[in-house]
Order: C-alpha cells, then sequence, then structure tokens
C-alpha cells in the first residue's frame, strides 16, 4: 500500500470509499451528498496548501486523511495542523506519519486532532501516535419533528 497526495484522477474513487465509510459511521443517519462531498475533496486536492492524502493499492483505496494548516484564533501568525477528515482501514499510522511530517514542514506548531467516530480505538491510535488527549467531543442531536 502507498500512501500518497491525492490527485484528480483519484476523485472518483475517494468519493465511492467515502460513501461505503459512511454507510457503517455513527454519522450515517445524515444523507451522503455525493455533489457536495465532491466540491470538498476537489478544494482539498487541488489546493496545494492542503494535504489530502490517501492509502491506496493503484486501484483501491484503503484510507484517507485530509488535513489542512489553521491558524490560532489568538495568533494569526502561528499555525496547527488539523484534519478534516481521517478514516481508514488499517492504514491510519502509515496515514498518521506522512501528514505529522507535511504539518511540521509546513510551519505548524502543534497537531489538533479530533475523534467523531465514537470508537474508541482511534482515540487509542492517536495516543499511541504520540499525542495527548486534550479536552473531549460532545455532540447534541435535534429532536425528530
Amino acid at each position: 500500500m502507498e500512501i500518497r497526495r491525492a490527485r484528480q484522477e483519484d476523485i472518483g474513487a475517494i468519493l465511492e470509499y467515502m460513501e461505503e465509510y459512511h454507510q457503517d459511521s455513527n454519522l450515517s443517519d445524515v444523507k451522503f451528498d455525493r455533489a457536495s462531498c465532491s466540491k470538498i475533496v476537489r478544494h482539498y486536492v487541488e489546493y496545494r496548501d492542503n494535504c489530502p492524502l490517501i492509502a491506496t493499492d493503484g486501484e483501491k483505496i484503503g484510507g484517507l486523511l485530509f488535513g489542512s494548516l489553521e491558524p490560532f484564533f489568538f495568533n494569526q501568525k502561528k499555525n496547527y495542523g488539523t484534519d478534516l477528515m481521517f478514516f481508514s482501514k488499517g492504514y491510519g499510522p502509515q496515514l498518521w506519519k506522512r501528514f505529522r511530517d507535511w504539518a511540521f514542514e509546513m510551519g505548524a506548531e502543534r497537531l489538533i486532532m479530533g475523534v467523531s467516530s465514537g470508537d474508541p480505538r482511534a482515540g487509542q491510535l492517536l495516543e499511541a501516535l504520540g499525542m495527548e488527549l486534550t479536552g473531549g467531543m460532545y455532540v447534541l442531536r435535534k429532536e425528530s419533528s
């Protein structure tokens, strides 16, 4: 499996991977909108300052991590690396290490990543890779009418 920057020709396969992953995710009750998802994926792939990474064997995608640099709200001269999305079927450490290297090479002061899946293994992976749990994520769902 190769870890590399996603390219234009990968977009269809990325969307298929994301849609398949979404079916079993904790957000599966929110409809997957391929058109809006495509806009976000295209933006990350086309914008050189982003870091759209995929794990691929050349035909099939086995994971992805789309990251970026963001300014600290209290000091816009300093940045941190963060992920928009990170899911993988066995290639998480390799994707994360490539993202970490990219972010620090680009001048990030630190990485800040959240886990929204509810899967405890995701947090365990980030901690095993050297990240420290700081805070948490809370969710409130709107009641159905």
